[in-house]
């Protein structure tokens, strides 16, 4: 079979390729995107690029993918006629744009979840500026574990993923201090359940019978555990719903196509 994935950089004003740079720490805005199927699928794709665009204005980064642009790309980079399950990753900063391809690892239904203090700098917008997350995430198995992000007892989201919890069958989110994913948005707006942000504490997880982790390379899992605090889960009823929701949009989407 051959290769598909790849590792590229390109100066974005003329697009002249150049050594690959995954550009970590840099000032600048990326996204990863799920590509599934045969033919191929971007998920969300709208809603990707609409809100990378937007954070490339608030950085000042003067660069926009449209799509055309998007379309010269996946025209070039990826191949036809293969079952796509993989993750896309665009990263932007001033002078470059890298995009890298990698395959998504098959992960279980039930995490356990790490608690470390920390909170992002600009939580608001997915940038590159994740040095200190991969120091955390390099130290624990994604494919079954998750960092909580947390500060002065409050849990804002995953390394990876945005965070819904649950008490009687009502979704909770914190306030504010975290992206505000497009995987949650999507959750959100096709349920019909009964949401209420507020500052969610630490030592008030033992209220809560469901914590869930929800994104684009996880979909939607579920916490079976925080042994730092002797959390565990008391019901999966809305991350089964949730997923049923998540998986009902996939089908739809490849069907389409």
């Amino acid at each position: 079979m051959a290769n598909i994935l790849f590792k590229k950089s390109f100066q974005h004003n003329i697009f002249k390729k150049i050594l690959f740079d995954e550009l970590w720490n840099k000032k600048g805005i990326f996204t990863t995107i799920h590509v599934l199927g045969k033919p191929r699928n971007f998920l969300f794709l709208k809603e990707h690029l609409c809100k990378l665009n937007q954070s490339l204005q608030f950085f000042s980064i003067n660069f926009k993918i449209d799509n055309t642009l998007f379309n010269i790309v996946e025209k070039n980079l990826f191949k036809k006629n293969i079952y796509y399950d993989h993750l896309f990753r665009i990263a932007i900063n001033n002078k470059k744009i890298s995009f890298s391809l990698r395959k998504k690892v098959k992960i279980k239904n039930n995490f356990t979840g790490v608690l470390v203090t920390y909170q992002r700098p600009k939580w608001r917008l997915k940038h590159l500026q994740y040095n200190k997350v991969i120091k955390f995430l390099n130290k624990i198995n994604s494919n079954y574990e998750e960092i909580i992000l947390t500060k002065n007892n409050f849990i804002y989201e995953g390394a990876t993923t945005n965070i819904i919890f649950v008490k009687n069958n009502i979704i909770y989110l914190p306030k504010n201090g975290f992206y505000f994913g497009i995987t949650l948005k999507f959750l959100l707006k096709k349920n019909k359940r009964r949401t209420i942000k507020k500052n969610i504490k630490i030592d008030q997880l033992h209220d809560y019978d469901e914590i869930l982790l929800v994104g684009t390379g996880k979909g939607v899992v579920y916490v079976e555990k925080i042994p730092q605090i002797n959390w565990y889960m008391r019901k999966i009823t809305i991350f089964n719903e949730f997923q049923r929701i998540y998986k009902s949009y996939i089908i739809k989407k490849i069907a389409i196509k």
